[in-house]
């Protein structure tokens, strides 16, 4: 091993005196996965030690790079599936039967260690939970491992899929909005008429908006709704934006059993063919469509609805006017 001398010198002592504490402070997200989690030990306050658990980490990592990562008192083989599994299932208290998976287990972009994700419950409801773990399978972080050099914005708003899909405003505009919602949801409603009645009257050209589907499964007709406009859509653009008017509107008449007889009224100066309407949704073949959408806002991270993506900056449910226009006020300044 070559020897190190000067501030090097130095930066390796200390790092090797905060080592020799590090046991002492619960890290926040970061877990060890060689001991149970300690129960009513949520993590350090900003205020507290936060400044120092960053020292810790800056140092060393810095060390790690210039001597070689330190040698820690156990060492295993790698990064352990069911150990993984077994610690997050303590951590959250999860019951035995909550089915959990580790999937998609690469190189992290960290040199020396791995990444992951948990699959909690099953598809298409499995809740995702990223992790990165040490490459001697001791250390854990959950969440995701960001990369600073990206625009997080941008690359929230490159997981949505826009193309072909209906829209309302010039491509021009200098935001967009794309909202994630689900037809029989009552807070839907109300994001509906801000939209509507303040968004889009208030901004004009300078707001482009669309709207994608995300039904709660515990409405019994928020999914057909989906499926019809979606159905409506395949024959005239316009037809998806009346349906999608109509069942908002008329959403407290609407019920699993009369939904597709409502869409026929509410689109019956659409001129579509309603046998082809029909067949379409009898068979559910825009299901799929339905289920991608929630699977996008699922992977930007929407878990209910209504929720807005305005530049790829996400607002969660009804939210007053003021809230859209501090951010679109905000992304309008910056476009300049």
């Amino acid at each position: 091993m070559s020897r190190v001398s000067g501030p090097v010198t130095a930066l390796r002592d200390d790092v090797r005196g905060l080592m020799a504490f590090k046991g002492t402070i619960d890290a926040g997200r970061t877990e060890r996965l060689t001991g149970a989690p300690q129960a009513g030990k949520r993590g350090v306050t900003p205020n507290s030690q936060g400044g120092y658990m960053m020292r810790l980490r800056g140092a060393w990592l810095l060390c790690t790079l210039l001597i070689g990562p330190p040698v820690l008192a156990a060492t295993a083989a790698g990064p352990d599936s069911e150990q993984i599994i077994r610690y997050y299932r303590r951590k959250s208290n999860l019951p035995p039967a909550q089915k959990v998976t580790v999937a998609n287990m690469k190189d992290s972009a960290i040199k020396g260690a791995k990444q992951g994700e948990l699959q909690v419950g099953d598809p298409p409801n499995a809740k995702s939970v990223t992790f990165m773990v040490s490459g001697d399978g001791r250390y854990i972080v959950f969440g995701d491992v960001e990369d600073l050099t990206v625009d997080p914005s941008k690359a929230v708003m490159a997981k949505i899929n826009l193309k072909g899909e209906p829209s309302r405003g010039p491509d021009a505009a200098k935001v967009t909005v794309v909202e994630f919602s689900d037809f029989q949801c009552p807070f839907c409603s109300r994001g509906y008429n801000t939209i509507e009645q303040q968004v889009l009257k208030e901004y004009g050209d300078k707001v482009k908006f669309y709207y994608k589907h995300y039904p709660l499964p515990f409405h019994p007709w928020a999914q057909l709704g989906a499926v019809a406009t979606e159905c409506a859509k395949q024959q005239k653009t316009d037809a998806f934006w009346t349906l999608y008017k109509g069942l908002f509107e008329q959403q407290k008449d609407i019920t699993a059993d009369n939904v597709k007889d409502k869409s026929h009224a509410i689109l019956a100066d659409s001129k579509i063919d309603q046998a082809k309407f029909d067949d379409c949704f009898d068979n559910k073949k825009t299901l799929d469509k339905v289920k991608a959408d929630m699977a996008e806002g699922s992977s930007v991270g929407v878990t209910g609805t209504p929720s807005f993506v305005v530049n790829g900056r996400l607002l969660v449910g009804a939210q007053p006017f003021e809230a859209f226009k501090n951010v679109i006020d905000d992304e309008l300044a910056s476009a300049k």
